[in-house]
């Protein structure tokens, strides 16, 4: 425990270097012949397009095969199938209902004529 003042002193202090980073310098070329940068970059755009395309075309082609249990909406989905699938729907179930209360009209209407023949032909 007993340690100078001195060697404590000379452990604790470190010389810090300081490291310069030097950046690589960045340099503009120009192109004189035909091939230039932009043009080589929009010939690999257009090739990258070309590719997705192609891509796309095989997924929609695959998709209606790879499935054969299910149904391909791809194809061509007709809307106007669905809505008139909905509008029969929706009149065959106004017609239920309008059926089971006419229905209910109907036997009670009949009810009462019976009950009032009873009635009738008791008081005689």
């Amino acid at each position: 425990m007993a340690s100078s003042l001195s060697s404590f002193c000379s452990l604790s202090h470190t010389v810090r270097r300081h490291k310069l980073f030097h950046y690589p310098q960045v340099r503009s070329q120009s192109f004189k012949d035909e091939e230039k940068p932009a043009n080589i970059v929009d010939a690999n755009l257009n090739v990258l397009r070309q590719r997705i395309e192609e891509v796309k075309r095989k997924e929609r082609f695959n998709a209606c095969y790879t499935l054969k249990s299910e149904w391909c909406y791809q194809s061509g989905y007709d809307h106007r199938h669905k809505r008139d699938a909905m509008l029969s729907q929706s009149i065959e179930l106004f017609a239920l209902g309008t059926g089971a209360i006419g229905l209910v009209f109907l036997i009670g209407s009949l009810c009462i004529c019976l009950v009032s023949l009873l009635t009738c032909s008791l008081n005689i």
